[in-house]
């Protein structure tokens, strides 16, 4: 049965961790720092077309224009999946602490992915 008492048990144990609680800093600010640079780099031009290319084909360029609000959903839905990992991780700890620490991890690797893709994106729009 999950309660918040229970988390906040399992998450303070966690949190005592100091390899996990780096990891989960590092995991939730390289998301949250990525996706504020993505957003000034990308958002004056998306505002002044009016519109944002959310995705690039290298076969075919560019297959899909978005309005220019869609600039904050890739962001957004990065830091959003972290946080939903780390909440979860944390929640996990004291009844499954390899899978807990796997979720940790699971949030710091997927930074690089999120970050190329987020990165080409910004050249593509900056254009």
């Amino acid at each position: 049965m999950w309660t918040l008492d229970a988390w906040m048990l399992s998450a303070r144990l966690a949190w005592g961790r100091p390899a996990l609680r780096v990891a989960s800093i590092a995991a939730l600010s390289i998301s949250i720092a990525v996706g504020l640079w993505f957003t000034a780099q990308v958002l004056p031009s998306a505002k002044a077309n009016g519109t944002f290319a959310y995705h690039y084909n290298i076969y075919v360029g560019i297959d899909d224009l978005r309005e220019w609000w869609w600039v904050f959903v890739l962001p957004g839905v990065w830091v959003g999946l972290t946080v939903a990992d780390l909440l979860a991780a944390y929640g996990l700890y004291r009844t499954d602490d390899i899978l807990a620490r796997s979720l940790i991890i699971l949030a710091l690797l997927w930074s690089l992915p999120w970050s190329v893709a987020l990165f080409y994106l910004t050249v593509i729009n900056s254009v």
